[in-house]
């Protein structure tokens, strides 16, 4: 076994072992970098405690489920795949020896639909759950009801860094709470005077400018909103890095592991690590000595037309900030510049708000009612949605003929559970492996799931043609794009798409297909689109729209659901009489006239004509 530094929390796993030998459950309060997500899961397995089975962690993103893995496997001297291994959506490094399993949170309710009993895993250990993602939310439901009825003797562990414990303890049964206090040192927090008006990347090079003036001697970790900032800010860093013999790293989801390496394992020489928040908690990277906040993160939400997710920046909670500023006082006392002001953090809320008050519930209705919860809103929640969420789930989910009257799972949605898609896109995918065009509509399903593959804008936004030739549906001129850039990436950088986004979107639709080849297949028809478009309006039945009249490039439409809303000028749908709304924002403030009944007007960005 390959020595291992010691860690804050190393001190703490006698007392988290002894716990968990009394009661089933336990609460784990560290912040990050003590240590907890790779010592912790170790422990339980070594002590014994899950009379024979595996234990899992759960992590809230997939880079970090990966990373933990690996470097569990590292200190023990192994390859990930053999004791120490991982499965998120879509990619999997586990074998027959794998007894420590990292997954994302997603996978944990796949298998407790597949296995309710969730036989062969001894202990489930819950990572970062003050993050308070909705699949954690709904995970630690659904485990305290197996140990409630089938599995007494499961062992629980929730792990946390910034929330407070009282509620879940009392959740799980009074669980009994461990506390490690970490190692931090002083970290000199300066704000701007004023709000600084200049691009982001600017902001941040200038941040890194001023380190290095001032005598830096380590890693810089810069937290950013996502990756399309991370490669402005690299440019714009790139000359600083350049006379100060910097390396710049990019630290995200869609790398390569080697790439995830570099930015994480101590280099030959200091370097800038622009991350997105994966590094704030869920992340450690060694010898980070100042932090550049943006104040800015990527926060899941949902379309309130589509249902669908998305992801808009926004600004940082006041604890996402201090644990950002944290990560310069690991090892020694550190620095940590903020992109804003004082009265801006102070303006800010305390924490972040939990996503099952914010996400759309569909597909964890879903799976709710696959798990035999008819009446979700008698479910014991660990902290309940509104039942006006869980009712527009229900609603939906009965408009995609995946549950019945009854709140029963139908055929077609246990053909949609076995895709990891939300409902809509599932449907979309069902149907048309019933109408023979199951590899054009996975292709669909994955363009529409995935970020953009449009190097400028979402769905239309901000998209190179003002006045595009006519087409049937938006996603088919899409995906023409898409196979066009697929055949040669010359033509589609030409037509001004993202490199990396088409080869994440051709991975998700190649992992679709194979699972869309175990569903009932029919004959591909004579007429291919037409059988993908009928599949499109199966997944939107609810977003049906009439063309109302035009006047230049203003297409005006009648919703179905009720009030106005006008068609995007990028659109390529501009003759259909009928079309779905595929993607929808509602927009305030709008010109008399374009009013929805929920008060605000609707600009369809991505739409799709009806045969």
């Amino acid at each position: 076994m390959v020595r291992r530094d010691s860690l804050p929390i190393d001190g703490l796993l006698p007392e988290i072992v002894a716990a968990l030998a009394r009661s089933p459950s336990l609460v784990v309060e560290a912040p990050p970098g003590a240590g907890k997500t790779t010592r912790v899961p170790v422990a339980l397995l070594e002590a014994g405690l899950c009379g024979g089975g595996d234990v899992w962690v759960l992590e809230p993103r997939r880079l970090a489920a990966r990373m933990a893995a690996r470097r569990v496997a590292e200190e023990r001297g192994e390859a990930v795949g053999e004791t120490v291994g991982y499965q998120v959506r879509f990619d999997e490094a586990a074998g027959p020896r794998t007894r420590l399993r990292f997954v994302t949170e997603g996978v944990l309710t796949r298998r407790l639909l597949a296995d309710p009993t969730l036989g062969g895993v001894g202990a489930v250990v819950l990572d970062e759950f003050h993050e308070r993602h909705l699949q954690a939310d709904l995970a630690v439901s659904l485990l305290r009801r197996l140990q409630r009825s089938d599995r007494p003797n499961l062992r629980l562990v929730v792990m946390s860094a910034t929330l407070d414990a009282a509620p879940v303890a009392r959740y799980l049964g009074d669980a009994p709470v461990a506390r490690s206090e970490g190692r931090v040192y002083p970290v000199a927090v300066e704000h701007l005077d004023r709000p600084d008006a200049r691009p982001l990347a600017e902001q941040v090079a200038s941040a890194v400018r001023r380190l290095v003036d001032e005598g830096l001697d380590g890693d810089v970790l810069v937290f950013l909103p996502g990756a399309a900032e991370i490669r402005r800010a690299a440019e714009a860093c790139a000359p600083i890095a350049a006379r100060a013999g910097l390396a710049v790293v990019p630290l995200h989801g869609d790398l390569s592991a080697p790439e995830q390496d570099r930015a994480v394992r101590p280099g030959d020489r200091p370097k800038v690590v622009l991350s997105t928040n994966v590094a704030e908690s869920s992340v450690t990277i060694e010898g980070v000595v100042a932090v550049v906040d943006s104040g800015l993160a990527r926060v899941a939400g949902h379309a309130p037309w589509t249902g669908l997710s998305t992801l808009t920046i926004s600004r940082v909670s006041q604890a996402s900030a201090a644990q950002r500023a944290g990560r310069a006082g690991r090892t020694r006392p550190g620095r940590c510049l903020r992109l804003y002001t004082a009265g801006d953090l102070a303006a800010r809320p305390e924490l972040d708000e939990p996503e099952i008050r914010r996400l759309d519930l569909a597909e964890a209705a879903l799976e709710l009612h696959a798990a035999g919860v008819i009446d979700l809103g008698a479910f014991d929640w660990f902290d309940p949605p509104t039942a006006e969420a869980l009712a527009a789930a229900d609603r939906l989910l009965a408009q995609l003929g995946a549950v019945d009257e009854a709140g029963d799972v139908t055929e077609t949605g246990r053909r949609m559970l076995s895709l990891p898609l939300h409902p809509r896109l599932a449907r979309l995918v069902v149907e048309g492996a019933s109408r023979g065009v199951a590899g054009a509509s996975c292709l669909l399903a994955a363009l529409a799931a995935e970020r953009d593959i449009r190097v400028r804008g979402v769905f239309g936004r901000d998209r190179e043609a003002r006045h595009p030739a006519a087409g049937p549906s938006d996603l088919l001129d899409l995906a023409d794009r898409f196979e066009a850039a697929r055949r040669d990436p010359d033509a589609g950088r030409r037509l001004g798409l993202d490199p990396g986004a088409v080869l994440t979107v051709e991975r998700v639709r190649e992992r679709l297909a194979r699972i869309a080849a175990r569903l009932p297949r029919v004959a591909p028809p004579p007429d291919a689109d037409e059988a993908l478009l009928v599949s499109v309006l199966t997944a939107f039945p609810d977003r049906v729209a009439r063309r109302r009249g035009a006047a230049g490039d203003r297409v005006e439409l009648a919703l179905a659901s009720g009030g106005a809303a006008e068609l995007a000028a990028e659109s390529v749908v501009r003759d259909a009489e009928l079309l779905v709304a595929v993607d929808a924002e509602l927009q305030r403030g709008a010109p008399s006239g374009r009013e929805s009944r929920r008060g605000g007007s609707v600009l369809v960005r991505m739409a799709s004509g009806m045969e």
